[in-house]
Order: structure tokens, then C-alpha cells, then sequence
């Protein structure tokens, strides 16, 4: 049954939607209709009561007095019934009403104007005769540009309005007027013809501007279902970013211990025959640590937590950087990596885009197996380019843009990690639309590629020179008290065990209560503070900071570790003007950060007394992990 019945359905739905198209045609014919119809009935008036006044002399005004009156009715009565459609809206529930009222009125009026014209004709008044034909050709012209769209008011109007004035001149004796005549009916089947052409345009222009409303409507349908689409996409992007975040702050935990504890061992395995295999380890740790990194930068640029401070800087200073850091690189694969070295000073944020030069450098290198890569700069106008090029697999140029988007890499189906994830262009997109710069490709597969940077000369007596960590500073952390908050125990004992290798002497806590309670035990003020952000209990890095220096009303240098990359989060973190380190970090950028902090920290006696050996611990505090090492 239910078989039987399905063919149906569809034939009616599609004919409830021809009815549906074909009463909103006749809305739209009718619309105008009613445009034309105001002009119509004043000259309906006025050619009324031309022709009342005109024949006088041929109708006597017992005949002209009740015309007069039925075709003033009839003209209020459109005149009424046109305010009333012009005020409450045409519809496809009573357009098909409104039409044949539209059309017995029309038709009344055109059997009025043939009555008068039959009675007013006559044999031996030649000029009234004129004034009528003249009249009654006038009105089937107006009717032709006015009504013919509607075809059968139109017929309905002409045929009334001119054949009795036809029927009546046949019945004159003279032969002129049966000529006449025939003229007339000829004219009408002229008007019907003509007219045809007149409804056909009207027809098409109606058409035309239904599709352009379909047109519209699916476009607006398209536009929809785009932004939907979008709103998905941004709702997955931001599922994504969030996953990401939570699985990066539970993964970089242990990362951040591991990468201590390599560090650590390859400090004690020096001159050991484990010197090897603790290299080794600590290779696979640093590949994992730079998949966690380049996550970390996407997510830092979505996140928009990356502040553009451009100076005026010399240019060689950077490449140079660039050139100690990826040199050795090359020279492990046999490549040469050539940087020229040119005394331009630029104006742009250093730091930004030393990260963009260092990735397309690092991925010059990856990707190129003999000859080598080359940094060049020219001067062009009042910027200076800076080219990179290699001589490796290149890019073919269907795929020139493609290669700046997450995780592509051309070449690499069995995604080997030693080529990466495919993030390093993605971040040069990024960092360049953050520092409005643009980033050209050229490349040819089997040739090589050739990226250029454009940036804005700067001004050299504004120039200053990059700031730079010193190579070795193990006796500026030596002696530092740190104090180390951390929620995890094994990231305590990591850093712990880091930090007490350099020389320093550390106290651990896993809450800002325990961190207050040991610094009263024992009295003295912390160096540097060095605390996760996100501990437990709800609590933050920030608010263990202010908390113990409120406490000890110091204000105590501190540095922020963290493994969260949620843009929320990093937008917070950012706000409280703390140097941030993210874990997994390099153990020497974290060497670095308390050697700058060193210049800062409190003096305190007790400390030196405690490097020198003369306290160990104080009398009636228990302080567990706190420990003097020789560094």
C-alpha cells in the first residue's frame, strides 16, 4: 500500500508548487495592474466628460444625464475598491477574486463607452462620428500599454468599448462609413496582436524578477548553511584548542620531569661511559619537546597572547643568532648553510621574527638532502627583503599555498617525524599576519625553493642591539635560594635535582600554604620563585606569588611554569607580567631566566651562611627538602 502510494505524493508537491508559482504571478501581474489604474481612472473622468459635453448638439440630455451618472458610480466604485487593495495587501488566498472584480468593472465601463458611442454616431454628424472613433481608439490604446498583460480583461474591454460604434456604421447607406467599420474591427485585431508582444515583455520582466528572488533565496540559503558550516568549524576549532590544552597541560607534566631528569644525568654522565646513551635519550626527548612546541606557538597565535613590540634593530644581529643555531645542523647533513651578513637595520618586533626566519631555515634544512641553504638580504625602496633558499625537493606551485596550512607536508605520506608534523610553515603564516608582513614562495619541484620576507628599513640612531643571555652562567645562579611550587611531586624532584646541580639551593612545596609554613620555619626570604600555574584546589601560580610576598613584603623575583596552551588560560597568564616558561622547558632558558633574576634577588645572610656549611638547619623548623649542595 505504502508502495503505491509514494509515486503520488511527489506529483502533487510538485504541482502545489506550480499553483504556488502561478498564483504569485498573478499577485505580481495584478500589482501592476493597480499601478496603471489611478491614470487610468482619470482619464476615464475627464474623457468622460469630454464626450458629455461634446454631444450635446447629437444626444439629447434625457439620454446623457443617466450615462453620465452610471459611469461616475462606476468610476467611485474603482476609485474605492483601488484604495482598498492598495491598503490591505494582494495575496494568493484573494488575487483570483480581485481579478474578476477588476475585470467586471473594466468590462461595465467599456459596454458604457460603446452604448454612448452607438447612440452618438449618426450619418449626418461626421465630425461627432470623428470625436467618437477618435476617443474610442485613444482608450484601446492606453488599454493596450495599461491592461494587456491581463489578456482577458483586456479582450473584455476592447471588444465592448468599439464594436457597437463598428455595428452602428454598417447600418449607414453610405459605403464610406461600411469601410470605416471594417477598419475598426481590423484595428482591434491589430491591438491584439501588438499587444501580445506588450504582455510577452511584461511576462518575461515578471519572470525575471521572480528568479532573482529565487536567486536570492539561495543565496541566502547558501549564506546560511555557510555560516553554520563555519559556526561548526569554529566550534571544532575551539573543541580542538580545548583538547589540546587539556591533553598537552596532563602530557607536559611528566615531559617537564623527563627533560629535567635528562638534563640532570647528562651533567653527571660527562666523563662516563653512559655518555652516549643519555645523549641519545635526550635526543628523543627534545624531538618530542618540539612537537609540544610548535603545538604550544598555534596555539599562543590563535590565542592572540603574542604582543607585537616592534624596535629598531640591526638585522645582523639576528641572522647571526640564526646562523650559530642552524649551521651545526647543516654541517650533520653534510650541507652548507651560507647566511649573508649585511648592515641593515629593520624596524619589526626581533623576536617574532627571528621565530618566523628560524622556521623557514629549519625547514629549508629538512627538506633538503644535497647542496644547501642560503639567507640573503637586498634593499629595495624602503624595505629589505630577506631571501631563504635551498636546494631541496621543492614545491610544486598547485600546492604554493596549500603548504602554509596545519599539518601538511608534501612528500611525506609515511609522516616520518624527522620531517616534522607540518607546522613550521603554518606558524610563519601566522607570525607574518601578526607582524603584517608577506611571505612569497617560489619553488619548482626537483629545484629547490626560495621564501622572502619583506620588512621596514628602520631608523639607525634608534637602533639597539638585541639583548642576549650570556653563554655561561652557572656562577650567576650559584648560591641562589629558589623556591620551587609545584603541585606534582615528580616535577619537584626534577627541577630539584636540576637546580641543585647548578648550584643552587632549593625548597620544594606543592601549595602555597606549605611554601608559607616551610618560609616561616625557617625564617628567610626566597631569591626567585619559581610556580606552576595551575596547582590544585583551584588555585594559580599568581595567587601563590602575591601570597608569599605579601607575606614576607618582598617582592621576591618569580618565574611561571606552565603546560597549559588553553588561549583562556595563556590570556591570563599573560596578565600577571610574570617571565613564563613553558614545559616542557629548555633547562638553559630556565639557567638563563634565574641568572637575569639573580641581579634582583634579596640579599640574605642566612643563605651564604648556608653555602658556606655553617647552618644546616634551624633549630625547631622542619625543612625536608631543603638541601646545600656544592655547586
Amino acid at each position: 500500500m505504502a508502495i503505491s502510494e509514494s509515486p503520488t505524493a511527489l506529483p502533487e508537491s510538485h504541482g502545489d508548487k506550480l499553483w504556488q508559482r502561478d498564483q504569485e504571478i498573478q499577485v505580481a501581474k495584478f500589482m501592476l495592474l493597480c499601478g496603471n489604474l489611478g491614470w487610468v481612472i482619470v482619464g476615464t473622468l475627464v474623457t468622460g466628460l469630454a464626450l458629455f459635453v461634446a454631444a450635446k448638439d447629437q444626444m439629447p440630455l434625457s439620454q446623457r444625464l443617466p450615462w453620465i451618472t452610471m459611469l461616475l458610480l462606476l468610476i467611485a466604485v474603482r476609485v474605492v475598491m483601488l484604495r482598498y487593495w492598495l491598503r490591505v495587501p494582494t495575496t494568493s488566498g484573494n488575487v483570483n477574486a480581485r481579478i474578476v472584480l477588476a475585470t467586471s468593472l473594466s468590462t461595465c465601463l467599456a459596454i458604457l463607452f460603446g452604448l454612448f458611442g452607438y447612440l452618438a454616431v449618426s450619418e449626418n454628424s461626421p465630425l461627432t462620428n470623428l470625436l467618437v472613433i477618435m476617443v474610442s481608439t485613444g482608450m484601446v490604446a492606453s488599454a493596450s500599454a495599461a491592461i494587456s498583460h491581463m489578456l482577458p480583461m483586456f479582450m473584455l474591454y476592447i471588444f465592448p468599448l468599439m464594436l457597437p460604434v463598428a455595428y452602428r456604421m454598417t447600418q449607414f447607406e453610405q459605403a464610406g462609413y461600411h469601410w470605416i467599420a471594417g477598419l475598426i474591427i481590423l484595428y482591434l485585431v491589430v491591438c491584439v496582436g501588438t499587444s501580445r508582444n506588450i504582455r510577452a515583455s511584461i511576462m518575461q520582466s515578471i519572470n525575471i524578477r521572480f528568479d532573482n528572488q529565487n536567486l536570492l533565496g539561495s543565496l541566502r540559503d547558501e549564506k546560511q548553511r555557510a555560516e553554520v558550516a563555519l559556526k561548526s568549524e569554529e566550534q571544532a576549532n575551539l573543541a580542538k584548542s580545548k583538547f589540546l590544552a587539556a591533553a598537552s597541560h596532563d602530557l607536559r607534566q611528566p615531559l617537564h620531569s623527563l627533560r629535567l631528569f635528562t638534563a640532570t644525568l647528562e651533567l653527571q654522565t660527562r666523563n662516563t661511559q653512559h655518555k652516549t646513551l643519555v645523549s641519545q635519550i635526550d635526543s628523543s626527548v627534545k624531538s618530542l619537546e618540539d612537537l609540544f612546541n610548535a603545538l604550544l606557538d598555534i596555539s599562543k597565535l590563535d590565542a592572540g597572547t603574542l604582543s607585537v613590540e616592534k624596535n629598531h634593530v640591526f638585522l645582523d644581529s639576528l641572522l647571526s643568532q640564526i646562523e650559530g643555531e642552524f649551521k651545526p645542523l647543516a654541517h650533520e647533513k653534510q650541507l652548507h648553510f651560507n647566511v649573508e651578513l649585511a648592515d641593515h637595520v629593520i624596524f619589526t618586533d626581533a623576536l617574532l621574527l627571528e621565530r618566523l626566519i628560524r622556521n623557514l631555515c629549519s625547514n629549508a634544512i629538512r627538506y633538503t638532502d644535497a647542496g644547501g641553504v642560503d639567507v640573503q638580504t637586498r634593499v629595495e625602496d624602503d624595505r629589505v627583503f630577506i631571501t631563504i633558499s635551498d636546494t631541496g625537493v621543492g614545491i610544486p606551485e598547485a600546492d604554493h599555498v596549500r603548504v602554509f596550512d596545519e599539518f601538511v607536508q608534501l612528500g611525506n605520506v609515511e609522516r616520518d617525524r624527522n620531517q616534522g608534523i607540518g607546522l613550521g610553515l603554518s606558524i610563519v603564516r601566522r607570525l607574518s599576519n601578526l607582524l603584517g608582513l608577506d611571505v612569497k614562495v617560489q619553488s619548482e619541484p626537483g629545484k629547490g625553493s626560495t621564501f622572502t620576507v619583506g620588512v621596514s628599513l628602520g631608523d639607525r640612531a634608534q637602533c639597539e642591539h638585541m639583548a642576549r643571555f650570556p653563554a655561561d652562567s652557572g656562577e650567576a645562579v650559584d648560591s641562589l635560594f629558589v623556591l620551587v611550587i609545584d603541585d606534582e611531586e615528580e616535577v619537584c624532584l626534577a627541577i630539584e635535582g636540576l637546580l641543585e646541580t647548578w648550584g643552587c639551593i632549593v625548597m620544594t612545596a606543592t601549595s602555597g600554604d606549605t611554601a608559607l609554613q616551610q618560609l616561616d620555619e625557617i625564617g628567610e626570604v626566597p631569591d626567585v620563585l619559581v610556580s606552576d600555574y595551575r596547582l590544585r584546589q583551584g588555585e594559580t601560580g599568581g595567587d601563590v606569588i602575591r601570597r608569599i610576598r605579601t607575606h614576607l613584603q618582598c617582592e621576591i623575583p618569580a618565574v611561571i611554569l606552565t603546560g597549559d596552551i588553553a588561549p583562556d588560560r595563556l590570556q591570563d597568564i599573560k596578565s600577571l607580567g610574570f617571565p613564563m616558561l613553558h614545559k616542557p622547558c629548555e633547562p638553559e632558558e630556565l639557567r638563563q631566566l634565574l641568572a637575569s633574576a639573580a641581579k634582583t634577588a634579596p640579599t640574605s645572610g642566612f643563605m651564604k651562611s648556608l653555602k658556606d656549611g655553617a647552618v644546616a638547619k634551624v633549630p625547631g623548623a622542619a625543612v625536608p627538602t631543603l638541601r646545600v649542595v656544592e655547586g
